[in-house]
């Protein structure tokens, strides 16, 4: 004799039953990386890859403030990609804005770019990111 199969759930009544943990509880296991990274993804970022709400011209105060004396007036100090034309903080944070957000958030060991995630709120994180966007 064949053993009964239990009844299969439907889609619905599975995610009913898959509750997530609350932020800081016991059985949240995201890290803080994992948390700033899936803010970007699923709340800060338009279709087209720009930062949602971000106050560019705080945004610009910001940058001035933090990230001038190592990258310049216009981004164009550090050159992410020397050897291949250049690759500057403007196009970094239009094109790969993971990547300038993660940096800009857990820092670059390779690049000596220390992490910022704790020392700079998170509002102005966000209001530099928007604004490095601008740059040329």
């Amino acid at each position: 004799a064949s053993a009964a199969t239990p009844p299969k759930e439907s889609p619905k009544e599975a995610q009913k039953e898959q509750v997530a943990p609350a932020p800081g509880s016991e059985g949240d296991t995201l890290t803080i990386e994992d948390k700033r990274m899936a803010y970007l993804v699923y709340k800060l970022l338009d279709k087209d890859g720009k930062i949602k709400g971000a106050d560019i011209k705080r945004g610009a105060k910001l940058f001035y403030q933090n990230c001038r004396p190592c990258h310049g007036e216009d981004g164009h100090r550090i050159n992410f990609t020397p050897g291949s034309g250049g690759t500057f903080i403007g196009q970094r944070a239009r094109n790969d804005m993971p990547t300038f957000w993660h940096q800009m958030n857990f820092g670059d060991e390779e690049r000596n770019m220390q992490a910022y995630y704790d020392e700079i709120p998170l509002d102005e994180m966000i209001d530099i990111a928007g604004y490095a966007q601008t740059l040329p």
